[in-house]
This record gives structure tokens, C-alpha cells and sequence, in this order.
């Protein structure tokens, strides 16, 4: 075992952080630069317990859904906000015109979203009756011009689910109520089966709106996505939508989409005409890139009825609607699972008339696109068929095998650092590389020795430099010709916007200390103002790295959990110790890079084991990583002896008092949580928030989504998280009715006989995971006449957005754990230690 800890003692005059400090946080979001320009515009969301509505977004109104819209121009220091917000309003920024006269943006209130727009020149904000969809990467949208903004937008009255999830289920369960209540119409949801695979088209418009005048312009009726303009503006591709047809249990939909796609390119420069590609196609809409030339759109298809897995790149015509399959004989395309996103292949890149790919080299074989599970800090599970070879960028042909861009490098980007159809820039093996599609890879800077960290993300095309911690380092373009430009900034510097001539706008630090700066070209900055400089009185706590040992013959010898300790730690006393569990997590919490998610009040969240740590409890974090609970008796049926050993060498290592360890979990750690609960008994208390408890029930349970937005989600429940061979903790080898005992076995409701420490259970009314396995498990402990508390939040999805639910969620953990735990307070509220020796010589006695 290995530790090394920082202080933990605060400084003289702070406190430890509370539930009310957390509901204060403001925090930063998406930020931009005007084109041309040194002005900065950012979303900067208010001190949270000062919203006006708590009842955005789908699982929560935090992420991205309460901000307020902020700029710095290019002679002040002092930020404004762009526009006063309209009453109960908040913002999510879209992006500039290419003269930078405009910026669009979302505006969410009372459960509503419209397209809105702020016109610089004019000064004044403007709201448009369009609702965006909004795709797993952003709004629907694609510029045609400097004026002329291309939307695939909801019917009439609808909106993004993603921002107006909530407010639209209370809204329609009070409809049918009252519907119901009059006795005048009928208030039925109604649900179809059936074998037919009938095409059924969804509702929506494909539309271009002209920000200056408001006009509106239809150019087709049904459900759209991804909406690409060619370069000469001749152009413009998107697919037209209908729903999924029914996925059988020999083929399960594993794809990650919601809706068929076909391709349309409609022609602008006339009379608007649409062009259909090919329908036998099911189109990614997140893999469309046009060539240079716009001459022809490629992107990513299987044949209807198919997994994208069998899919291939095509290239469409739209002067003569042709459609050309370019193969990937010998080549297995890289998931972008791997780096946390969907089971989709990575984005092809043009480089002038050739389409380059990311994958894996299979000589021999047929194309193929790999199933891959989350990489998180290189570890992986080595059990998932993924290729050991490294993957590169290939360059397809319809002629000839694919060729290698970049043969002999260990790591590549799977994204480029440049790809501008001429010019394809990657880092390999921690340099910038220049590929061509008739040469060997060109080394770019060789007289820069030092390697860039691809893995790390210093914002806006910065790469943290290795073993410089306070370096930063970008290729750019100059004068036409590729340039590095190295900025020395202060550690956990994330540029978030590049204005003109290399000013950018940044965040340094996060949490505690967190600064907005502008950045000039040296890398001085010029300080904006504190986040949240209340933070400043309050004592920080820090995760720290624990490594230790795993079982002999496992898979992983070495595992790197996470500690966390009170402010005011002090060693030879014995702390109460949390055990926060997640299943097939690794560690690596203490790392300078991973603060951003890890820091104390880094943002705004109902979920913090901070909050724990300021009420002086140790927490632990076990790493479980890389797949290691998995074993053939099911997906985490070796969890409990995983997280043991991590237990016990924390306790080995002088930390945590033996006789009282509390278990928590959070959604998949939830269930972890009771799974570990009923097969241990060294647990005196349980806490387990926004999970489920029954692996049959999840496979077939129907959630809000799926309910009440049938035209965005199959009602298949979950079966897909049981069916996938990767990619999903979860994958059970089978359905509940091929392998039922296996489903049993593995689901602590079927084992809630032989839990022992009392359970608190905390879950919400509209969350994806249903509340109902909940209520299952707590009822089976009351009528065992066990220990057991559930609490259910109302109105809320994936963790309570509340002010007055949070605080009470955190009075009801805080209390469970004193009152189990054997917690005693003095009368700060300061918890009142034991000291180890002290108590090893009453037990000697």
C-alpha cells in the first residue's frame, strides 16, 4: 500500500462547507469569442439558490440548462451580462454568424424552448417561434448565411424533452386528471405492438429563419436531424426521421438512436428542391461531413433492419442522386464508447477528395465496426473482443485497400487537432503530426521535444504538455502554414474561447480559488473575478490517490481507490468511514488534471461526498475498473470482495474505524449499493439514492420517457443495457426468460432477506431509473420488520433540483449515518473522536 496525503488541516478562520454553500455555487459553461473579435461571450449560470423555476432539464436543472448569458469586450476587465433575462429565464448559448452580427441561443422558461437571437449591431435580443431539436451534441441547426439560420425543429408547441422533460409530465398528468375529473373526454395513453415494420414518419418541420426579418420559411414538413450546409452554400443535407421500428429479441436495437434516418439534401440556390438519398439506407445523422468540393456528402449507414455495426461510409451525389458504398475491407472502426460517447464510429474527416477513418487494422477480414466498453484513466475491460492493435487514421478507397496515415504510432487522436480538407493535423505518440494522402505522416516542429498529453483536454485545442504542469500547447494556423503557439498559464488552466490574435477567455482552477481570466498570447492573465469567492472561508478538502493490492490471480494486481478525509483530520483517532461505491470505476481522483470533476464545489450538484467529508466523515472510493466484479455468475456478482479489499487496506493503513462503515451509492452505485448490502454484514448503515433493485424488472419497466414521448422512445425498457456485450456494466448474456435464475441471483431484491444494517433509500418520482424498485425493496424490508427508510422527491428526476428537497435529502443522510454510525456531536456540530489507543487499552482491560 501506498499513500501520500496532503494537509488536511484548515487554516485558521474557515469552516467546513455545507449544504447551503453548495446551493450558492455559480459555475461557467460554453463560452465563444465574436469572429474577428476580442469580445467573449459565456454562459454563467446565477448563484443556484436564487433561480427562479427548478423545473428545466430532464434529470436535473442543473447541466447546462440555468445559465444566464455573459461578455467582456476587448478593453474591459469587467464582465456584464449581455442582455437582461426575460422573467424566469435562462439561456444555453448557441454560436456566432460568420460576421459575428448575431448569436444564437436557447431560451428555456416554464417549460418552453424557442430559438432566440441577440443582434449585436442592434443590440437587442429576439425570440422566434421555433423549437430546436436538440441532438445528443447541440441544437439542430446549421448557418446559411450571415442572416439565415436552418432549423430542424419540433411541431407547434413542442419542445426539446431535454429541457422541458418535467415541466411536460406535470403538465400532461394534470391534463388527463382534469380530463378525467369532468368525465367529458377520454384521458388514455395508448400503446402499440405489432409485427409489422409499417414506416411510420414523425411530426416536425425542416425550416430556414431569417433572424432580421423573422420570416420563416418552410422547406419540408416531418421530423428532421442534423442539418449540414455544403461549403459553396448550394447545399443542404439532413435526414428525415420516422420511428424505429420494433427491434426482435434475436436482433435487439444496440445502436444508440432513436429514430430511422434516411438522407435529403435539399438544393438552396434555386426554388428549394429536396433530393432523396438512398431509403434503403439507415443513416447516422452524426457521421455527415460534405467534401470540400460540395460536391458529394459522406456518411454513415447500414441497410434498413441492420446494426449499424454492419455498416459502411457512403458518398451521395446530389447533382445526380447517386449513392457509392467506399468500403473498410480490413479495418474495424474505433467506438466512440471508448471515450465515454456512443456506440458510434468516429467521425470520418475529408482530406481533399478521400474520406480518412479511425480504426483498427483486422487484415483479411470484412469491415466491421468494434462494440468497446469506457476507457477511464487506461484502464478497460480486457475481456471485451476489442483489438489490441493500436488504431490510426486510415485513408478509404473504392478501389484499393485502406492505407495506413499514421503506421507505427502507439496513441493517436481520435479527433484531429486540424481538418480543414487540405490540411489533417493529429497528435501520435505526444507530437503534432501533418498526414497526406499520397505520402508518410510529416513530423510537425521536430525541433519540440516535448510530448503532448493527448488525453488531456486543455480546451480549445490546447494540450497540457507532459511533465510541465502550467503548460499549455496548440497548433494553429499562420499565415496558412501550421504553428505552435506554448503558453505558460498556472495549473488547471481550461481555456474555454480564442479571440483575435490569440486572446482567449479561461477559467483557472476550479472550485475553491476558481478564476475567470482573458488570457493574452504570453499567457499572462488579466484576473475578471472570483467564481464563488465565498469559498474562500471555507476548508477544502482534497481526494487523494490510494493504492493498493488486488486478489492474487486477478486480472488487475494494482488498483488506485480514492480518499477522501475531514478538513481538520488528525491520525490516531478513529473516524466513522463511507464506502461511496460505483460499479467498474477506477480510480485516479487525486490527479491535478481530474479536479475539474473532482474538486470541492468544482459546481453545483445535490450529489457531493464533499458534504460528507466536512461532517468529518472519511469516505472511500474503491476502485472496481476495468471490469474487475464481473465473473461468469453475473455482471458484479464479485462487487462484495472487490470492495472488501479495498476496505480492509484502508483500515490496514490506520484510516476508518472497523465497528462503523457505512455503504453509499449513487444511480448504478445505488444498485451496487444493495447489492453489496445483501451479501455483507460489515456494514452498519446503508444510504442508496436514485438506483433500482431488480434486474427483471429494469429489463422489462417502462419509464416517463418512454411513456409519455413515444414518438422519441421505444418501449422496450431497458433491454438494451442487458443485451449489449460492452459498453454496459450490465450485460447479462441473455433475456429474463433464457436466463432466469441468473436475473434472480443477481438482483438484491431477491436477496433483501439478508441485508442486516438498516437502509435508507432515496429516489425520485421522475426519474429514468422508475421509482418502483424502490418501493419494492422497501417494502420487502418492512414486512421483514427491518431497519428501513424511503424517501421519494417529487417532481424531480436524476437527483432532486430543489433547494428544499436537496437540504432535506442531505438532513435525512447526514442523520442516518449519525444515528447508525454511533455518531456523537459536540455542540458545533464537530464530530467528538475516539482516540485509537485510548480505546486498543480499554479493550486490552
Amino acid at each position: 500500500m501506498a499513500l501520500l496525503l496532503p494537509s488536511t488541516h484548515s487554516a485558521a478562520g474557515e469552516r467546513p462547507l455545507t449544504v447551503d454553500d453548495i446551493l450558492k455555487l455559480s459555475h461557467v459553461g460554453r463560452a465563444a469569442a465574436r469572429p474577428g473579435s476580442n469580445t467573449f461571450v459565456w454562459e454563467q449560470s446565477p448563484p443556484y439558490d436564487t433561480l427562479g423555476d427548478y423545473g428545466s432539464g430532464d434529470t436535473a436543472t442543473w447541466w447546462d440548462s440555468d445559465a444566464e448569458i455573459w461578455t467582456v469586450g476587448p478593453n474591459s476587465t469587467i464582465p456584464r451580462r449581455l442582455f437582461r433575462p426575460l422573467a424566469r429565464t435562462t439561456y444555453v448559448l448557441g454560436d456566432f454568424s460568420a460576421d459575428g452580427r448575431f448569436l444564437t441561443l436557447l431560451a428555456v422558461h416554464g417549460g418552453k424552448v424557442n430559438l432566440a437571437a441577440y443582434d449585436f449591431r442592434l443590440r437587442r435580443l429576439r425570440e422566434y417561434p421555433l423549437a430546436p431539436r436538440a441532438g445528443l451534441f447541440g441544437p439542430d441547426w446549421a448557418w446559411v448565411d450571415n442572416r439565415r439560420l436552418a432549423i430542424a425543429a419540433y411541431p407547434s408547441g413542442d419542445g426539446p424533452w431535454q429541457f422541458t422533460f418535467r415541466r411536460a409530465i406535470g403538465d400532461r398528468l394534470a391534463a388527463s386528471w382534469a380530463k378525467s375529473w369532468k368525465g367529458k373526454e377520454p384521458s388514455v395513453d395508448r400503446f402499440d405492438s405489432s409485427a409489422d415494420d409499417t414506416i411510420q414518419p414523425l411530426p416536425g418541420r425542416l425550416a430556414i429563419v431569417d433572424l432580421m426579418s423573422g420570416h420563416i420559411q418552410q422547406l419540408a414538413s416531418g421530423q428532421f436531424a442534423a442539418p449540414h450546409l455544403s461549403p459553396d452554400g448550394r447545399w443542404l443535407a439532413a435526414v428525415r426521421q420516422s420511428k424505429l421500428p420494433q427491434s426482435s429479441l434475436e436482433h435487439p436495437h444496440l445502436d444508440w438512436t432513436y429514430a430511422r434516418s434516411i438522407l435529403a439534401v435539399f438544393s438552396l440556390k434555386e426554388s428549394p428542391v429536396e433530393r432523396d438519398g438512398p431509403t434503403e439506407l439507415d443513416v447516422l445523422p452524426d457521421n455527415i461531413e460534405w467534401s470540400p468540393s460540395s460536391k458529394r456528402v459522406a456518411f454513415y449507414a447500414a441497410h434498413a433492419g441492420e446494426s449499424l455495426r454492419t455498416g459502411d461510409f457512403w458518398l451521395f451525389d446530389p447533382s445526380d442522386s447517386t449513392a457509392a458504398m467506399i468500403p473498410h475491407t480490413g479495418l474495424s472502426l474505433v467506438s466512440r464508447r471508448a471515450r465515454g460517447g456512443p456506440q458510434w464510429p468516429e467521425r470520418a474527416v475529408w482530406l481533399k477528395d478521400s474520406l480518412v477513418v479511425f480504426a483498427r487494422s483486422t487484415p483479411g477480414q470484412p469491415g466491421t465496426m468494434a462494440f468497446e466498453d469506457i476507457e477511464r484513466n487506461g484502464v478497460v475491460d480486457s475481456r471485451v473482443a476489442v483489438l489490441s492493435v493500436p488504431a490510426h487514421w486510415f485513408l478509404l478507397s473504392s478501389n484499393s485497400a485502406p492505407r495506413d496515415l499514421t503506421p507505427g504510432m502507439q496513441e493517436v487522436t481520435p479527433s484531429p487537432v486540424l481538418a480543414n480538407g487540405t490540411q489533417f493535423i493529429v497528435v501520435g505518440d505526444g507530437r503534432p503530426w501533418s498526414l497526406d494522402a499520397s505520402a508518410p505522416p510529416f513530423r510537425l516542429f521536430p525541433t519540440f521535444d516535448q510530448r503532448l498529453d493527448a488525453l488531456a483536454n486543455g480546451g480549445e485545442g490546447f494540450f497540457p504538455i507532459l511533465g510541465e504542469p502550467g503548460k499549455l500547447a496548440r497548433v494553429e494556423m499562420k499565415d496558412g502554414s501550421p504553428a505552435l503557439r506554448l503558453v505558460t498559464t498556472s495549473p488547471g488552466t481550461l481555456v474555454l474561447a480564442m479571440g483575435k490574435s490569440g486572446r482567449a477567455l479561461a477559467q483557472i482552477g476550479f472550485g475553491k480559488g476558481a478564476e475567470l481570466a482573458l488570457m493574452g498570447p504570453d499567457g499572462k492573465p488579466e484576473m475578471l473575478g472570483e467564481l464563488n469567492p465565498f469559498l474562500d472561508q471555507i476548508a477544502e478538502t482534497r481526494w487523494t490517490d490510494f493504492h493498493y493490492a488486488n486478489g492474487a490471480g486477478s486480472q488487475r494486481a494494482d488498483l488506485s481507490g480514492c480518499l477522501l478525509l475531514p478538513p481538520n483530520y488528525r491520525s490516531g483517532h478513529k473516524y466513522p468511514l463511507i464506502v461511496e461505491i460505483y460499479p467498474d470505476r477506477p480510480g485516479g481522483c487525486g490527479s491535478a488534471q481530474r479536479r475539474n470533476q473532482f474538486a470541492m464545489a468544482a459546481r453545483p450538484t445535490a450529489y457531493t461526498e464533499h458534504l460528507l467529508a466536512a461532517r468529518d466523515f472519511m469516505v472511500f472510493r474503491p476502485d472496481t475498473g476495468g471490469g474487475i466484479s464481473r465473473t461468469d455468475a453475473g455482471p458484479q456478482a464479485a462487487l462484495p470482495e472487490v470492495v472488501d479489499r479495498g476496505i480492509d487496506a484502508v483500515l490496514a493503513a490506520g484510516y476508518g474505524d472497523p465497528d462503523r462503515i457505512g455503504l453509499m451509492g449513487f444511480s448504478q452505485g445505488g444498485f451496487a449499493s444493495l447489492w453489496v448490502a445483501t451479501q455483507s454484514h460489515r456494514y452498519k448503515a446503508v444510504v442508496s439514492l436514485n438506483g433500482w433493485s431488480d434486474l427483471t424488472d429494469s429489463f422489462f419497466g417502462m419509464n416517463w420517457a418512454q411513456e409519455l414521448l413515444p414518438t422519441e422512445m421505444s418501449s422496450d425498457g431497458r433491454s438494451e443495457t442487458y443485451l449489449t456485450p460492452a459498453g454496459s456494466d450490465w450485460y447479462m448474456g441473455g433475456t429474463p426468460w433464457s436466463v432466469p435464475q441468473r436475473y434472480i441471483e443477481n438482483s438484491p431484491l431477491w436477496r433483501s432477506h439478508a441485508v442486516s444494517a438498516p437502509v435508507l433509500l432515496i429516489h425520485s418520482d421522475m426519474d429514468a431509473f422508475d421509482d418502483a424498485a424502490y418501493k419494492s425493496f422497501f417494502t420487502s424490508l418492512y414486512i421483514q420488520k427491518k431497519d428501513a427508510r424511503l424517501l421519494i422527491y417529487r417532481g424531480e428526476g436524476h437527483t432532486p433540483s430543489s433547494p428544499a428537497n436537496i437540504r432535506h435529502m442531505w438532513e435525512n443522510i447526514f442523520s442516518w449515518f449519525d444515528k447508525y454510525l454511533k455518531v456523537k456531536r459536540d455542540s458545533t456540530g464537530a464530530i467528538v473522536l475516539e482516540d485509537r489507543s485510548a480505546a486498543v487499552l480499554r479493550t486490552a482491560h
